[in-house]
C-alpha cells in the first residue's frame, strides 16, 4: 500500500510540475514578425519606446537582455518591445531566455518568412543584420539606431 501511495505522490507530483511549465510556456505571447509589423508597432505607440532586435545566436544581446531584466525591473513604465531575428528559432527555445531573464511579461516578437533580409531591409535599409540592434523612439519621427549592445548609462540618459 505504501508503494502504491509513494508512487500515486509521484505522479501527481510530475503532472503538476509538467502542467505548471506548460502554463508558463503559454503565458508568454510571441507574435509573429512579418512584413508590416514594424510599421504596426511603429504606428500604434504615442509614449517613447525602444524596440531591440536580438538573437539566440548573439552572446553580446544576452548581455543586453540582462540589462534591460535589471532596468525594466525598476522603472515598469517604459515600453520595450523585443523582437527575435530567428526565423527557424523553436517557441520554447525563445520563452526559455525571455524567462530567465524575467522579460516574459514585455512584448515579444520573433521573425517570420523566408527573409530575414526582406525584413530587416523594410526596417531599416541602412541594417544588414549586425546584433542587437536597438531603436529609441521619443516619437514616431524621433528614433535613435545602436547598432551593437546598448548601454544602461545610454538608455537612462535618454529616459530622462
Amino acid at each position: 500500500m505504501k508503494i502504491i501511495l509513494e508512487s500515486a505522490y509521484k505522479f501527481i507530483l510530475v503532472f503538476i510540475l509538467i502542467t505548471a511549465s506548460t502554463s508558463v510556456l503559454s503565458e508568454v505571447k510571441l507574435k509573429p514578425f512579418t512584413s508590416g509589423s514594424y510599421s504596426k508597432i511603429v504606428s500604434i505607440r504615442s509614449k517613447p519606446f525602444i524596440l531591440i532586435f536580438w538573437s539566440l545566436d548573439c552572446p553580446s544581446c544576452y548581455k543586453e537582455l540582462e540589462m534591460l531584466s535589471r532596468f525594466n525591473n525598476r522603472r515598469k513604465k517604459l515600453d520595450i518591445i523585443l523582437v527575435s531575428t530567428d526565423i527557424e528559432a523553436g517557441r520554447e527555445e525563445l520563452v526559455t531566455i525571455l524567462t530567465k531573464y524575467k522579460l516574459d511579461n514585455v512584448e515579444s516578437w520573433v521573425f517570420r518568412g523566408t527573409s530575414d533580409e526582406r525584413l530587416r531591409y523594410e526596417i531599416d535599409s541602412q541594417w544588414y543584420g549586425e546584433l542587437p540592434r536597438s531603436y529609441l523612439f521619443k516619437g514616431k519621427n524621433k528614433k535613435q539606431v545602436i547598432s551593437g549592445v546598448l548601454s544602461e548609462e545610454k538608455l537612462l540618459s535618454w529616459f530622462k
